[in-house]
């Protein structure tokens, strides 16, 4: 190997090493001790990005009124937090990448056979959902769906229909359920609510899928329903999916 070509190599290398990816707790601990904002217990740190004088950290913020995703710069020199949205210098946002794990272990059901994957976030009591879902069915044939549910704070029903749907046996039943109530407006799921004065509390056996439902929807984002993603998570918007249906 010549010299030149040796010096572009170990370029190239350190170029990899400083843009690595920061899963490790312990490292992940260490990093929080660089600033005192970070050390408020409301704040997590899941991931970081190792660039040349700074670190890209994924921020979980988890205050009373509900978890949100945050992006944050800490400067390697400084100590110095930014919090925010940042982009490269061709103007395109810097982010990290989606956890695929979390957000495919919080999908409630799926259907289809399709070649395409898309991933839909939807609230039941939603009519927005449900002006979505009346627009699809029966015209996805080219994709595989996988759904996601969430139920919105303000919608007091939505957790008990939630709740009704996951209770069936396999995707094939909840799918079913969940059609009648977005397409056929069924109500079965209120003999699940025995008081609507207080909040609803889900049954046992849903509680671990509805925290991992919680977990993909914090992964991807979402602001709100419906929302739709491709089989990379990058949004798609419902003209593109209207245009894409036969």
């Amino acid at each position: 190997m010549n010299k030149s070509l040796f010096i572009f190599f170990l370029l190239f290398l350190s170029t990899l090493q400083a843009n690595e990816i920061i899963t490790d707790k312990t490292k992940l601990q260490k990093l929080k001790t660089k600033n005192k904002v970070l050390q408020d217990p409301v704040l997590q740190i899941k991931a970081a990005i190792d660039k040349p004088d700074s670190y890209v950290l994924k921020l979980v913020a988890t205050p009373p009124r509900g978890s949100q995703l945050l992006t944050a710069f800490l400067d390697k020199k400084t100590s110095e937090l930014h919090i925010g949205s940042g982009y490269d210098k061709d103007g395109r946002p810097i982010v990290l990448p989606k956890d695929a794990k979390t957000i495919k272990e919080g999908v409630a059901f799926s259907y289809g056979t399709g070649n395409k994957e898309i991933y839909i976030v939807t609230d039941p009591e939603c009519p927005y959902c449900t002006r979505l879902e009346k627009a699809i069915h029966g015209k996805l044939s080219d994709y595989t769906v996988h759904v996601i549910l969430f139920p919105l704070s303000f919608h007091k029903k939505a957790p008990a229909m939630v709740d009704w749907i996951m209770q069936g046996k396999d995707d094939a039943a909840k799918k079913e359920r969940f059609d009648q109530i977005m397409l056929k407006d069924s109500t079965a799921y209120s003999s699940l609510i025995k008081d609507a004065t207080k909040p609803y509390v889900y049954s046992e056996a849903v509680k671990p899928a509805m925290n991992k439902m919680n977990e993909a929807v914090l992964e991807l984002n979402v602001r709100g329903t419906p929302a739709i993603y491709d089989k990379d998570f990058n949004p798609v918007a419902q003209d593109q999916l209207f245009k894409g249906m036969k």
